[in-house]
């Protein structure tokens, strides 16, 4: 399971940083926020679902 950030989509709402903070970290240079990079640790599934839920914008997608 992976997670991606559409940047173009993210307003920096920062819900998915709120609901998993070890998933996901803001980068001030480009104002928005991206995800960890390879595998989302299976502790840290149902949070990753969480945070796509939760998303105002639906600019994260998770890839099973």
């Amino acid at each position: 399971m992976r997670l991606t950030v559409d940047s173009w989509k993210c307003q920096s709402h920062l819900q998915c940083i709120a609901v998993a903070p070890e998933l996901f970290e803001y980068d001030d240079e480009h104002s928005y926020t991206v995800a960890i990079t390879g595998e989302v640790p299976v502790r840290l599934e149902r949070a990753a679902r969480d945070a796509v839920a939760q998303c105002p914008e639906h600019a994260i997608e998770l890839e099973e």
